[in-house]
């Protein structure tokens, strides 16, 4: 259709053949994006989108994989090609395309730092530590990269530390651990470093979170939980418990 032909109808009904998710979210954005521009060229004379209902979506919370879980998921990483990437996620917290974009570059062994070009948030590009256990899932995964070179496979992007497509990893990740999303390693490695009681604005410049209110509200939720356990502790003669 032209766009000085739609009307707030048509936005309507091809929005109703959405489901409410973030999808939906990003097309209504974009239609009312692209409105804006038609009606600054003077190609349409009103934004439609600003007449339709405009539909809340609240985003799913992240969920962190129990100790149970994790262990379990361990297991499972025994038998699989992205067992470095995915120990690479639960062990720095970083973002998808983060890992996959990471290049050996990047690696500082003399500083112990490894630079994130993250682009997220402004906070997104960031160092974080070269620890003893990181630096041991580099050099796994270097070895296996080096043994698949020494067979048919060639890598594309022979530079990148992990060289995987998006779609495979997540697809990988989902047959390993269904009951979770890729991005709830994230969400882990934030609820370890609660647990584990690192400060929460060193885990906020970890994780590149744009406000420590972002980290800050997984923290609170882990620290609720560990003063329920803890809370439950109490006996009012504790030499008769």
């Amino acid at each position: 259709m032209r766009v000085s032909q739609i009307t707030v109808f048509d936005i309507d009904r091809a929005l109703s053949e959405i489901p409410v998710s973030r999808t939906y979210i990003y097309t209504r954005q974009v239609w009312h994006n692209a409105f804006v521009k038609a009606c600054r060229y003077g190609i349409a004379v009103q934004n439609p989108l600003d007449l339709c209902e405009h539909v809340r979506y609240t985003k799913k919370r992240g969920k962190a994989l129990t100790i149970a879980e994790q262990e379990a998921f361990f297991k499972r990483l025994e038998c699989s090609r992205a067992k470095w990437l995915m120990l690479f996620y639960i062990y720095t917290g970083v973002r998808r395309t983060e890992a996959l974009t990471l290049e050996w570059q990047d690696v500082d062994e003399s500083e112990n730092l490894i630079l994130i070009k993250g682009t997220k948030t402004a906070d997104s590009y960031r160092h974080i530590l070269l620890t003893d256990d990181v630096k041991a899932i580099l050099d796994g995964q270097r070895k296996q990269t080096e043994r698949e070179r020494g067979s048919r496979y060639e890598s594309k992007r022979p530079e990148r530390v992990f060289d995987y497509s998006p779609c495979y990893i997540s697809q990988a990740f989902k047959k390993l651990c269904p009951a979770h999303k890729l991005h709830d390693l994230r969400h882990t490695f934030i609820t370890r470093c609660a647990e584990s009681g690192v400060n929460v604005t060193v885990c906020q410049q970890l994780v590149g979170h744009s406000t420590p209110q972002l980290t800050l509200g997984i923290y609170t939720h882990v620290m609720d939980d560990f003063k329920r356990a803890e809370a439950l502790k109490f006996c009012i003669n504790p030499r008769f418990k």
